[in-house]
């Protein structure tokens, strides 16, 4: 399971998904101990029945942005490349894979961040809501049409709803 940098092609649902998730969990754990809080499968390769680009997104909680040279240093010889934050002030991005053939992405962030109660609230509200799974899978399709050469902009079409969805999960769950 490898995508090709920059194509936007979206593949039906595969049950070995979760075993993939779980089996790179087990790594990650291994690897990193105690530095591990939590791990989660995240983005739409951990929502049953949804179409999704072939790449297993990880949540991964750290109690300290002060360990990710050392995080870094473990990782990399199995194949993660540190891209840095990319913008998000409170998430370090990780790459499994060589340019063109990634097959994990992992999103490392502190309890407590904006980006773990997105990450956690936006799968919890399309798993029990449905119906946004549904509207979520046809704007995919739509964007993944559009854009099956930009994912750069395939990505920006989603923000707004995905926005919206982490608006009503704080919304339901912070009550």
């Amino acid at each position: 399971m490898a995508l090709k940098r920059g194509i936007v092609k979206l593949e039906n649902y595969q049950n070995n998904w979760v075993k993939e998730y779980e089996e790179e969990a087990k790594t990650i754990q291994k690897l990193l101990g105690s530095r591990v809080l939590e791990i989660h499968h995240i983005g739409s390769t951990s929502i049953p029945g949804l179409e999704a680009k072939p790449i297993i997104d990880m949540l991964l909680v750290i109690k300290s942005f002060d360990e990710i040279d050392e995080i870094d240093e473990i990782l990399n010889p199995y194949a993660y490349e540190n891209r840095g934050m990319q913008g998000v002030s409170d998430r370090y991005f990780f790459a499994k894979g060589p340019d063109g053939a990634r097959t994990h992405y992992l999103h490392i962030t502190t309890p407590f961040s904006d980006t773990y109660y997105n990450q956690i609230y936006f799968k919890k509200y399309l798993l029990e809501h449905p119906e946004y799974i549904q509207k979520y899978a046809e704007l995919k399709k739509d964007l993944a049409r559009q854009f099956k050469d930009e994912r750069a902009k395939y990505t920006a079409g989603k923000s707004a709803f995905i926005q919206e969805v982490v608006r009503l999960a704080k919304k339901e769950y912070l009550k």
